[in-house]
């Protein structure tokens, strides 16, 4: 009787952590496709040129506000290109 018992309450125990299991992956399958979008949304940022990164932005969210992390990054004079010749070097 009490091995019975012992193996009712295993496979029950089983059972019901296969279903716990389930439950979570669904849940995590769910923010992992959120993090995608998320994920993808900042590539496309990213993929904005320094010219156009205020009209892009600005047609999306509407008026920006002063940010002086992304706006005035976005906005300041490129760095001059180096004349430096590709090639060999003496």
């Amino acid at each position: 009787m009490t091995r019975t018992l012992l193996c009712g309450i295993l496979a029950g125990a089983c059972l019901v952590l296969g279903l716990a299991t389930a439950l979570i992956q669904a849940g995590n399958r769910e923010r992992g496709t959120v993090l995608n979008e998320q994920l993808e949304t900042c590539r496309m940022l990213e993929g904005v040129t320094r010219d156009r990164a205020t009209d892009i932005l600005g047609g999306d969210w509407g008026a920006l506000p002063a940010d002086p992390t992304i706006l005035q990054r976005a906005l300041l004079p490129r760095p001059p290109l180096s004349t430096k010749p590709k090639g060999a070097q003496p």
